[in-house]
């Protein structure tokens, strides 16, 4: 906008909203305004503001923005002598324009020539007479008259008149003026350097503090100091600490609350509540990971017996509004370690039936498990979690459990004439964490009745072949396994590979197996296993045994051939004891060469057996050459005999 032009020697001030505006920087947000309304500072003129600057045209026009918005006004006039001093010197600086400092952020660096004074010439901008001897001089001015006793320090508006002022100095003409008028203005514009050494000296300074006697608070300076604001405590930040307060007292207050004092009153209510024998080993208050009262090692029976339920921890999270009634709703019931067998989970059931009657002081609506496992004899699920399938009035109707990765599901189920009905879904699932056998489906159906397991169906996919069968299991002091099994469709290389005899055989296996076992203990029963059966494997190989190079070589000196005998078809019959694996009844087809006989592998994986292998190169030729095998699995020997 076009700018007026504007009094040199008038002096602006800051307004309530300048000062405002200075403290919030987002009500003046162009640089050049906001810098001069820094400048101003209620004695400095527009000359002296644009001499800052160094920027004539953009001060005026800052200053005249300012104004009309409102952040600063126009000061009264009063005619200071320092003012009309500085207007002279701004008169003489003006014949010798200064060039813009390379540090100025105000326009370009040209040059620019401040505004000239209306007031030159005027009997006010006369220089005022001062001591011949100035700091600095050791001789007085020629011709200068006698000092004066007006002293800087005393120089004030109200002091400053014709007759404090003196007769004017005669001057020669303008020199002698000019040399007042520059002497004035190097005098202004003194560093800070040569204004500070006429500070009185530290000495000078501790002697004035220590002096007793009271201090004149005018003399005294004191450092500016920001206002900074301070923060108050409002009421809702104090409602907030308080509550927080208070949550962190009653936290307290419940963590270290005596609760074993009602340890008795608690078994008695859950014995009354389950009609079975309670024990508890300690009480207490837990918030993390889940809130509620903690019992721990948990005990439902008669110790010893084999239907006693036992935990390591039980989590109760009892509904508030039931605490004052006569029977405590428990909203959720978590066991925490707790070992289901068939007889303890029939003692589950029937502590949760009485828990559901009317006169009982405790009723759960959900139970939880975790850390839980299923056992069957010595046999043992570990690593479960699930919940108690609840009816209506609070009854159990099944144990839903699965492993932590989700792979496994088992469903336990009690049956209506005794015992539990257990189904078993797996999917890419392992016995074992380093188990080298891993279930792509499993599928297994059986009842569990006292001492004995009873599968009904069991189908697995294993090996990329499929197995079916049943079997029936007994625990005890004279556990045993018995069953029947068919397989189909089996990679023999895989299973090779997992039994330690990786490359030995290959192709695709099916056939069927009765088995059977008995030993003190069911883990101790695979040992002992004892299976027979046939089988029967399709586009194979055998790893390390070379029939056609033995035949061809013809050595009655056992030696390591090597290689494979690859095949089309070979069956027999498989018979598993302790102590050996014999393969019997051998007959291999290959092309041209057909070979019958058997094999064994002992426990120390050791060799023996032969096969008659027939060369027909002809139809007529029916000559069958003996082959012994001998030597370890891992390099078989052959030899011929004649």
């Amino acid at each position: 906008m076009a700018s007026e032009q504007l009094d040199p020697t008038l002096v602006f001030a800051r307004t309530a909203a300048g000062e405002e505006a200075m403290a919030q920087r987002t009500r003046v947000v162009q640089r050049n305004v906001r810098m001069v309304l820094i400048l101003v500072d209620g004695n400095a003129t527009v000359a002296d503001l644009c001499e800052k600057t160094g920027n004539v045209q953009l001060t005026e026009n800052a200053l005249v923005e300012l104004e009309s918005d409102g952040f600063i006004e126009r000061r009264a006039e009063t005619r200071s002598v320092w003012r009309l001093t500085g207007n002279a010197a701004s008169r003489k600086q003006s014949t010798q324009p200064r060039p813009h400092s390379d540090f100025s952020t105000f326009g370009s660096s040209g040059l620019s020539t401040p505004a000239s004074s209306p007031l030159s010439g005027t009997p006010e901008t006369q220089i005022i007479p001062f001591p011949n001897v100035r700091p600095g001089r050791t001789t007085p001015l020629p011709d200068a008259p006698a000092p004066s006793t007006l002293t800087p320090s005393t120089l004030t508006p109200s002091t400053v008149t014709p007759s404090t002022l003196g007769p004017p100095t005669p001057t020669t003409g303008g020199a002698s003026s000019s040399l007042a008028a520059d002497d004035l203005a190097a005098e202004s514009l003194a560093s800070p350097a040569t204004a500070s050494d006429d500070r009185p000296s530290l000495f000078a300074r501790l002697r004035a503090r220590l002096a007793p006697g009271p201090r004149d608070s005018s003399t005294e300076l004191r450092p500016i100091r920001r206002s900074r604001q301070r923060r108050t405590l409002t009421w809702p930040l104090a409602t907030l600490i308080g509550l927080a307060l208070l949550a962190a007292a009653l936290s307290l207050g419940v963590l270290l609350f005596p609760y074993g004092i009602y340890l008795p009153e608690v078994e008695a209510a859950l014995a009354q509540s389950s009609a079975r024998p309670a024990r508890i080993a300690a009480m207490r208050v837990t918030v993390y990971p889940r809130p509620g009262l903690l019992l721990e090692q948990v005990r439902l029976g008669e110790d010893g017996a084999t239907d006693q339920v036992s935990m390591a921890s039980l989590r109760l999270r009892p509904e508030l509004r039931s605490l004052l009634s006569p029977q405590i709703v428990f909203g959720e019931a978590e066991l925490i370690g707790i070992t289901l067998s068939a007889a303890a989970l029939d003692s589950l059931a029937r502590a949760l039936d009485a828990s559901a009657g009317a006169s009982a002081r405790a009723r759960v609506v959900q139970v939880s498990l975790s850390e839980a496992g299923i056992a069957f004899g010595d046999l043992v699920l570990t690593d479960l979690t699930g919940r108690l399938q609840l009816s209506a009035d609070h009854r159990l109707q099944s144990a839903l459990l699965q492993s932590p990765s989700k792979n496994l599901q088992v469903e336990l189920q009690p049956a209506s004439g005794g015992g539990v009905n257990v189904k078993l879904e797996g999917t890419a699932w392992r016995p074992a964490p380093k188990s080298p056998y891993l279930f792509d489906s499993l599928d297994l159906q059986g009842r569990i009745s006292g001492p004995e397991f009873l599968i009904d169906r069991v189908e697995a996919r294993i090996f990329d072949g499929v197995l079916r069968g049943t079997s029936v299991l007994r625990s005890g002091s004279k556990a045993a396994v018995t069953g029947d099994l068919s397989f189909e469709r089996i990679n023999t290389g895989a299973l090779a590979a997992a039994l330690g005899f990786n490359g030995r055989i290959g192709g695709e296996a099916r056939g069927k197996l009765s088995f059977s076992t008995s030993a003190d203990s069911l883990p101790n029963a695979v040992a002992r296993l004892q299976a027979s059966g046939n089988f029967t494997i399709h586009r194979g190989h055998l790893g390390g045994l070379d029939l056609a190079e033995a035949v061809r070589r013809f050595s009655v000196v056992p030696l390591t051939l090597g290689g494979a005998t690859r095949f089309e078809e070979l069956s027999g019959v498989l018979t598993l004891t302790p102590n050996a694996l014999r393969l019997s009844r051998l007959s291999l087809t290959a092309g041209l060469m057909q070979a019958n006989g058997q094999i064994e592998i002992g426990r120390d994986l050791q060799l023996r057996g032969r096969m008659d292998v027939m060369m027909a190169r002809r139809r007529a030729d029916h000559t069958a050459m003996p082959v012994l095998i001998s030597g370890a699995l891992e390099s078989p020997l052959t030899q011929t005999a004649r």
